[in-house]
């Protein structure tokens, strides 16, 4: 009988700090955002010390799942605080006089801003083209002979593709296309209905094309993409996770496939579903 009210009062001691911890916690976090994780870790060790007492099961399940939810929090944490203060680097340029750097740190907080938007697996065309529209921008202005063109046909708009679709596309024909010829060339991004009801992209380029054997690689690669893992170093890192995700969230008959250009460089051909956002 002793035994158990001791035990009652250590849950009930434990409970209450965990509230005090987690009053205080929030108050910091409003006032310093980069105390996030650290806030996180003193209260995950008061909730191990409780659960201990209370179910050494729960325990495990829950020390996995606030582990993952701080290694998310930490990943999102340094891409805000960076475009939080390229936004404030942008404002004082602005105040400067000094349009075109504001204009250039406007589209670089774009870009940041959009990318770590993951919490949507599809996002609406609009949506990617405006991210791919900001890297662009920004990759045209440091090389000035660089140029890119769109033709995405105004009804597809809102068509859902998988999110952060194209611009791993567009970086791989960049890399491995125009930075052979001095990032001199052009990329083409198009979209368009297809006979049979669907939607295909093209991400066309003016680069040196696939080096002798390269293409063959790449078709196979993407060919038995579900029997490869996940890529998270090394070359076509890529368009090996973008097959994956859009057969994994449109369906296997759609997917990513490359052509030779008979005047020079390659074309990503990505064939989608033609599905609309839910309003």
């Amino acid at each position: 009988m002793v035994n158990r009210k001791a035990i009652d009062r250590k849950k009930k001691s434990a409970i209450g700090a965990a509230l005090v911890i987690e009053f205080v916690v929030c108050v910091l976090q409003g006032l310093h955002h980069t105390w996030l994780i650290s806030g996180m870790g003193i209260t995950l060790m008061t909730l191990s010390f409780y659960l201990t007492l209370e179910n050494p099961e729960a325990l495990r399940a829950e020390l996995v799942e606030q582990k993952m939810s701080m290694l998310y929090l930490k990943s999102q944490v340094n891409p805000h605080f960076l475009y939080n203060t390229l936004d404030t680097i942008r404002i004082q340029a602005q105040l400067n006089g000094d349009k075109k750097v504001a204009d250039l740190l406007m589209r670089l907080v774009d870009f940041f801003r959009l990318s770590v938007k993951v919490d949507r697996p599809l996002v609406t065309l609009d949506d990617e083209m405006e991210l791919l529209e900001a890297y662009m921008e920004l990759m045209c202005y440091r090389y000035p002979e660089l140029k890119c063109e769109y033709d995405i046909h105004p009804d597809l708009g809102g068509t859902q593709v998988p999110n952060f679709l194209l611009q791993p596309i567009v970086e791989n024909s960049l890399l491995h296309g125009l930075k052979n010829r001095g990032y001199r060339g052009e990329v083409e991004i198009s979209a368009k209905r297809t006979a049979d009801s669907c939607m295909e992209i093209c991400v066309r380029d003016t680069g040196s094309g696939f080096a002798e054997g390269k293409k063959a690689v790449i078709d196979e690669m993407l060919q038995s993409y579900d029997k490869q893992m996940p890529k998270l170093t090394g070359n076509s890192i890529g368009i090996l996770n973008v097959q994956k995700r859009i057969k994994l969230l449109c369906g296997r008959e759609y997917g990513l496939s490359y052509t030779e250009n008979p005047g020079g460089g390659v074309t990503a051909h990505i064939l989608l579903p033609l599905k609309e956002e839910i309003k």
